[in-house]
């Protein structure tokens, strides 16, 4: 269950990302190509549900419990990779929008720290969960 949960995670922080694509475009894994702003019935709502998704896999990655870990799923991308997008992504959608939800706006930061703390802590570790060294992250480094 707690697997499925952080899968559903990731799939949520994804679902909007081909709207308003052709069908025939082709879909670049785990980096927002949303063109233009989403519309949703409850913008707020649905953005502070980013942030919480964000929050669950930032918990999961972050950890120093082996036992977390395993609750990833195992993708051909490597798991940081697609953290570091979705992490920037989240942050900078919570940005666009953030001058009209000063709580949008606190999401954003919070997760900017999370960035800062990930990024510290991998340095200073020189290398994530999986043993890749903090050099070989950089490419999708926290930042954008």
């Amino acid at each position: 269950m707690a697997r499925l949960c952080v899968e559903s995670a990731m799939q949520s922080t994804i679902a909007f990302d081909r709207v308003g694509h052709h069908p025939d475009d082709k879909y670049k894994e785990y980096v927002d190509t949303l063109k233009g702003r989403l519309i949703t019935t409850n913008i707020f709502g649905t953005l502070h549900a980013q942030f919480g998704n964000m929050i669950v896999l930032a918990t999961v990655i972050m950890s120093d419990k082996k036992k977390l870990h395993q609750l990833l799923p195992r993708q051909r991308t490597p798991m940081m990779k697609i953290f570091c997008n979705l992490l920037t992504r989240t942050i900078k959608t919570l940005r666009k929008v953030g001058d009209n939800s000063p709580t949008l706006t606190t999401d954003a930061d919070i997760l900017e720290n999370i960035r800062k703390l990930a990024s510290n802590s991998w340095r200073s570790s020189k290398s994530d969960f999986h043993g890749r060294s903090w050099s070989a992250l950089t490419d999708y480094s926290l930042r954008y």
